[in-house]
């Protein structure tokens, strides 16, 4: 049927959940310096390390993906996508609980702790999602309107 730009906003979306798998920059959650002896040793948090975390990024990449190819069924691809918005909620949320328990129980406090771009991430994914569900709404709305002068 009609699949344009909201194809896009779901790759998109989908892409920048991978980058939360991978163990570079945006992989991290959370950074701090802690003291450790005579120096100070970094403790990353990172999304592979949480397998609850790691459920909730496969899920923000693998929903995306299945909704591109669910065109035909709108009302399921819209499903989907919000599906994946809560997930991705989901993530934030998880990973913040985690980051707290992390501050709260090292027995050396962290100092300078710093969110990652692993946490940005889902929200820039929760973004593109939207604007993937209003492009399926217009298309569904297309759709009627034709259905109507035939």
């Amino acid at each position: 049927m009609i699949q344009r730009k909201q194809t896009l906003w779901l790759f998109i979306a989908s892409l920048l959940s991978v980058t939360l798998l991978l163990n570079w920059y945006t992989g991290w959650v959370y950074k701090a310096d802690m003291a450790q002896g005579f120096g100070m040793v970094v403790q990353k948090l990172t999304v592979l390390q949480h397998y609850p975390s790691l459920i909730l990024a496969v899920m923000m990449i693998a929903l995306p993906v299945v909704a591109v190819f669910r065109y035909k069924d709108r009302k399921q691809q819209r499903g989907l996508s919000l599906f994946s918005i809560l997930a991705s909620i989901s993530f934030i949320g998880v990973n913040l609980m985690r980051i707290n328990h992390f501050n709260e129980t090292t027995a050396p406090a962290p100092q300078n702790g710093s969110y990652q771009a692993g946490m940005v991430v889902p929200v820039f994914v929760i973004l593109f999602l939207i604007l993937a569900i209003r492009g399926i709404s217009r298309d569904e709305k297309l759709v009627k309107s034709m259905d109507r002068l035939r």
